[in-house]
């Protein structure tokens, strides 16, 4: 019988019909979770490629230097940490962390995975516990109102053709039914056609900045929050997630050491 420490302690809950609340605290970067880290850093942020560990990781961490302060180094953070527990959860990602057109992350929707034949979609939305109105219930509520918008056109961008793009890469190497299916996506948002959210799986992720101070998720009461949350939302299937992170720093931290 193996004795090895788990990555991420708390086991998925299920939510009923195959969707899951993934609780993630994350209060150090352990060895464990460091080696992890190095392990899918390439892959996130570059795809397929062999760019020598540590140079990978001084771009992630020049450039959340530059954002230092802004909510776009926290979104950037929380992202980077919901790539990396996904990828140990077999999603398969069909993207880059960074946009293809410039040094900044990347736009339109968060994260677009693949994990047994079914695609998902990721919005991230993240923020301080210290500022009133921060919960999980509340970012839960931010991510599904704003994938709502993206496939209802209502900022005016096509989300499918960046998805198609990121999917086009040769560093993604995404199968082609997976390229295929989001060029149809994408040629029909230009063309009106909007895919309802009710035929989409998704994962709407909630991430809480501690500000050093750790306080554990009362489980409890989350799961009670967000099942209740779940009657008045339309989907194909979800997973949400909540990640409690004692830090902005603690990543930073690690990959500058």
């Amino acid at each position: 019988m193996s004795t090895t420490t788990p990555i991420f302690t708390n086991l998925p809950i299920s939510l009923g019909n195959d969707n899951f609340l993934h609780i993630i605290e994350i209060e150090s970067i352990s060895a464990a979770l460091g080696d992890l880290i190095n392990d899918k850093i390439r892959l996130i942020t570059e795809g397929n490629t062999s760019t020598d560990l540590a140079v990978v990781k001084k771009r992630l961490y020049d450039y959340l230097q530059k954002k230092k302060g802004s909510t776009i180094e926290m979104g950037a953070v929380a992202e980077f940490m919901i790539h990396v527990y996904l990828n140990h959860k077999g999603f398969k990602q069909e993207f880059l962390f960074y946009n293809l057109e410039e040094r900044s992350i990347k736009k339109g929707f968060d994260g677009y995975y693949t994990i047994n034949k079914e695609e998902w979609i990721l919005e991230s939305k993240s923020g301080n516990n210290s500022v009133p109105g921060n919960t999980h219930p509340s970012k839960f509520a931010e991510a599904y109102a704003d994938l709502e918008k993206k496939v209802k056109d209502v900022d005016g961008n096509n989300p499918w053709r960046n998805a198609y793009n990121h999917a086009c890469h040769v560093d993604v190497q995404s199968a082609d039914d997976i390229r295929k299916n989001l060029k149809i996506l994408a040629d029909d948002f230009d063309n009106n056609i909007y895919t309802k959210i009710e035929n989409l799986n998704i994962i709407p992720a909630s991430t809480l900045f501690l500000e050093g101070i750790w306080n554990a998720a009362n489980q409890g009461e989350l799961e009670s929050q967000l099942h209740a949350s779940l009657a008045s939302k339309a989907f194909k299937g979800v997973n949400i997630l909540c990640i409690n992170k004692k830090s902005i720093e603690l990543l930073e931290v690690f990959l500058n050491s």
